[in-house]
């Protein structure tokens, strides 16, 4: 079966039955622990990382970026 298949199966059953079969999935794959991260991404990460401990106070604060993006 296809994912195309199977996801047009789920979507043909009960509002409630899909939910419940994705709580459950979610459910099973929080207990698995976090997803994998590629190389890439922990490199993005430790870049960031040492930027961030580089110079602490650059950047803007999250209720800045906040206001300027959606006016609050």
């Amino acid at each position: 079966m296809t994912n195309q298949e199977l996801l047009a199966t789920i979507e043909s059953l009960p509002k409630d039955v899909q939910f419940a079969l994705a709580n459950s999935v979610l459910d099973r794959l929080a207990s698995e622990g976090p997803p994998p991260i590629s190389e890439e991404l922990k490199a993005i990460f430790m870049q960031r990382e040492e930027a961030f401990f580089a110079e602490p106070n650059r950047g803007e604060s999250w209720d800045d970026v906040r206001a300027e993006l959606f006016g609050r």
